[in-house]
This record gives structure tokens, sequence and C-alpha cells, in this order.
């Protein structure tokens, strides 16, 4: 890896570690260490500054392969090159430098754009996702989500009585951070185990509460309405749909994976056994997927939207993410 790339590299290593993990962080991190390479950099052509483009974006694409926030940030700088080849820089009698200066500004223009769009939507949906909870609620949420975490607390500072249920979330026991931040909000907090969730999230039999809702987060969303999260949410989403349950995912249009490349992240079988057995084969599934006819509906920054119109919506606000 050339020195040109150093920087980059290390933020897709640190991905790929999940030493910077969660969708908005991970595209955050992303962003930031191209805006500021793209600007610190002089490229001599266009045909260099694209070279690079793409080569940055291949990299840190491939960290994490369940990342569409990331994808779509890395796309939104890919659509001002292609936009730059078929509709032309500002004009053909502009030196060979101005054309590159132009096509810098304008990709991290959009790099920019698409950061701000993050940090707005972030402080958006807790007040929309706040909405729909109850006090008295009893919620049942599963891994880590920074976004789902907001949601629980602004429904709590808004003085709303309700207690969480979370899960460990092995093998790397994200949950226990969503405890930490929840207790330290103020919000009452009970933790159980992986395997019981789905039992003690359906209503219908003898499980100890009753599950009011059920709010997780999402690290992909399909143009259908499926929803990639950490492994189990299929189950835990299934069991509160066969209890009728509500099942809401908090997330973002910026999660949408239009292209429907994104696909289910295997890990390192190491993760779950450390000595395993030398010919021993383990399946790590970091993600599954809960069925659009589970969820409710997907808490975004343009309000609750059904599964069903999750396209509509992309293309009505994020029209270059079809492209």
């Amino acid at each position: 890896m050339t020195d040109n790339f150093k920087n980059i590299k290390k933020v897709a290593d640190d991905i790929t570690s999940i030493t910077i993990q969660w969708a908005t962080n991970i595209a955050k991190a992303a962003l930031e260490i191209m805006i500021n390479e793209i600007k610190t950099k002089k490229f001599k052509t266009i045909a260099e500054l694209e070279s690079f483009v793409k080569q940055w974006a291949k990299l840190l694409m491939q960290a994490r392969p369940t990342e569409p926030m990331l994808f779509n940030g890395m796309k939104c700088s890919l659509v001002q090159v292609t936009s730059s080849k078929v509709n032309g820089l500002k004009s053909w009698k502009d030196s060979l430098a101005k054309q590159v200066n132009q096509l810098q500004t304008r990709i991290l223009k959009a790099l920019k754009m698409y950061l701000l769009d993050l940090q707005w939507e972030e402080k958006l949906r807790p007040k929309i996702g706040a909405k729909i909870i109850k006090s008295g609620y009893h919620i049942m949420t599963h891994c880590h989500s920074g976004s789902v975490v907001k949601v629980l607390t602004t429904a709590r500072d808004q003085g709303k009585k309700i207690h969480v249920y979370n899960t460990e979330t092995r093998p790397l026991y994200q949950g226990r951070r969503t405890s930490a931040d929840l207790l330290k909000a103020g919000v009452p907090d009970t933790m159980i185990t992986d395997d019981s969730a789905p039992f003690f999230t359906d209503n219908i039999y003898e499980s100890e509460v009753h599950i009011d809702i059920v709010i997780i987060g999402s690290d992909c969303i399909k143009l259908n309405g499926d929803v990639y999260n950490k492994i189990w949410s299929f189950a835990i989403a299934m069991a509160a749909w066969h209890s009728g349950t509500p099942v809401y995912i908090v997330g973002s249009l910026t999660k949408v994976d239009t292209e429907w490349k994104v696909k289910i992240e295997k890990r390192s079988g190491k993760e779950i056994r450390p000595d395993a057995p030398k010919w021993l084969e383990i399946i790590n599934y970091a993600f599954d997927m809960i069925p659009a006819k589970f969820i409710t509906g997907i808490i975004t920054e343009y309000g609750i939207i059904p599964p069903k119109d999750i396209k509509k919506y992309v293309k009505t606000y994020y029209p270059w993410m079809m492209t």
C-alpha cells in the first residue's frame, strides 16, 4: 500500500476490526478521512484524481460488506466522477489544472453535503422515534445502535417511564454497551441472554414480561423493506410478529442498498471459539434479515415509513442513490 493510501488504509483496518463500529460512525470516519485526503493532495490530471477516488472508495467499501450508509457515501463522490465524463467540466477551454480543481471541488462538496446529511439525521430521528413510545412501555432491543439509544433516551427525557430489555449480543457482546449507555442516561434496563430473547419477546406464552414494542437498529435496508441487522434480529422480530407486537426499525434512507449488492457478512470463527479443534468448521454470521412483513415501520429522517414505501422515498429524497 503506497503512502497515498496509508491514512485511508488505517481507517479501513479499524472498520474491519470493529475498532470503529456502528453504521453512522463508520460512514463518518470514511467521509472525514477522504475529505481530508482529497483536500490536501495535489493531482496532476483528471485521470489521476479519478483513479485515486475509485481506489479509495473500493478500499473503504471492502472493509465491511454490510454497510450501505458507507457505500452510499462513496457513491456520492463516484457520481461526481461519472457526471464529469458525461456532462463535461465547465469548459474545454479551461486549463487542465483548472479542470482538475473543478472536479476536486465538486467531489469535496458532495462528500461534505453527505456528511452534513448524516449529522442532520442524527438530530432528527430521536424526536421522531420517541413519538411512538408511551409511558409505561416495556421495550425490547438488540445489539447496540446509537440511533436506538438516542430514541430511548429522548423518550425518557420527555418524562416517559419506560423499561428496556436488551440482549448480550454474542460473540462480541455489543449489548453490554447498550446497557451501559441506557443506565448512564437513567433509563431502567435489564439484560437477557440471546438464546432467551425470542421466547422473552413473544407475549403468547409464559414469558415473564409483556413486551409492548420492539425497537432495533439497522445495518442495511433493502428497497423492498427487508432489513439486515445483527444476528438474532430475525428471531426477535419473528417472535414479536407472532404475538402481534409492533416492530420498529431505526434507520435512515442513506442505509438503503439500492443496488442489491449487500450480502450477509460472515466473520471469523475465532470470535466464537478461539481454541476450536483444527478441523472444526464454524459459521459465524454477523447479521441476519428481518423480512418486511415483520416490520411495522422504519423510523427515518423523513418520518416513520412503511417498508413497502422505502423505494418511493429514496427516489424522492436521494435520487442520486438510484444512479
